[in-house]
């Protein structure tokens, strides 16, 4: 079993590089908090890097500043790479390189389109998130939760089963976020810090970005986008389109919601986000520009116009209604 091979290999190495996909959010921060805790309790040399800084959303969480971006520890030399909730190597935007040249990968992920990269993978796409699988990597090693590594961990799976109305949650699921519960997390104070923190700036982005909304395909299908010119005029951020794809997702009858998203450094690239709320699986429609994740939740980047990125997606999302 991999769970088992990761604690050899955990036993084994000392110096470790911790990351996850680009454009952090709740389940990879999470995720990687909670593995970095469980490998300093071992006595091990951890290091996070992560491509893209932490959302001003999450900078609550305590230890957050240990993850790096523009760092001298790029340079430094691993025995092993833990890389969480990304399904390719791509993912890891600015730090694959680093992973590259560590001596051994450790892959944890639970998405469909992950392609076993790593030296172990253990991916399991039933898992409602990553945090999930480091929690049972935490009892398969006998190492103590704290109540420090219980947020990491709720935050985590609360975030990625949309706070459990995802059909990712499973009995499983809610057995787990029992315990952690027991560890004196504050359910609404959690919430309050993660969704109701947003700043002035991605509130004035979401208004944008929905007075743009469409709807096409008889009603099956909503899209909405945020251009390069609009982060330059609010002053925004990546970061701060968090959830926007859900707000098209919500309306009535929808089947398939998307969120373009233009990149703010390379020219004429667009960030898809993908979301099902019916039988229609967009992780299939991602994979045909080479992107990937779940059935109900996926993502692609696409380069060329908007008109001729969207008309792509736009059909491919068609054929698959």
């Amino acid at each position: 079993m991999e769970i088992k091979k990761i604690k050899k290999a955990i036993e084994k190495y000392d110096k470790f590089l911790i990351t996850a996909h680009i454009n952090p959010e709740g389940d990879s921060l999470g995720s990687q908090l909670a593995i970095a805790s469980l490998l300093r309790a071992l006595d091990k040399d951890v290091t996070i890097i992560d491509s893209d800084a932490v959302p001003e959303h999450y900078r609550f969480l305590p230890g957050v500043d240990l993850i790096r971006n523009k760092t001298r520890a790029r340079n430094k030399k691993f025995d092993a790479a833990i890389v969480l909730d990304c399904p390719n190597l791509s993912r890891t935007g600015g730090v694959r390189g680093v992973v590259q040249k560590s001596g051994y990968i450790i892959n944890i992920d639970h998405h469909v389109s992950n392609e076993r990269f790593g030296d172990i993978n253990w991916v399991e796409e039933r898992a409602s998130s990553s945090g999930e699988m480091v929690y049972r990597l935490f009892k398969e090693m006998s190492v103590e939760i704290t109540k420090e590594v219980a947020l990491y961990l709720y935050i985590a799976i609360l975030t990625d089963t949309g706070s459990f109305n995802y059909d990712n949650t499973s009995g499983e699921t809610h057995e787990i976020i029992s315990e952690l519960l027991g560890y004196g997390i504050e359910p609404y104070e959690v919430s309050k810090s993660v969704y109701e923190n947003k700043s002035v700036r991605a509130v004035k982005l979401l208004g944008e970005a929905l007075s743009g909304l469409e709807v096409t395909a008889n009603g099956k299908v909503a899209y909405l986008a945020v251009r390069k010119k609009d982060f330059k005029r609010i002053k925004a951020k990546p970061a701060d389109c968090e959830d926007f794809v859900n707000f098209a997702r919500s309306i009535k009858d929808v089947c398939v919601a998307l969120f373009f998203r233009e990149d703010n450094e390379k020219a004429n690239h667009f960030h898809v986000s993908l979301r099902s709320k019916g039988k229609v699986n967009v992780n299939k429609v991602a994979a045909q520009f080479g992107g990937g994740g779940h059935r109900r939740a996926s993502g692609c980047t696409l380069i060329g116009s908007f008109h001729d990125v969207k008309k792509k997606v736009l059909k491919r999302v068609s054929d698959e209604l």
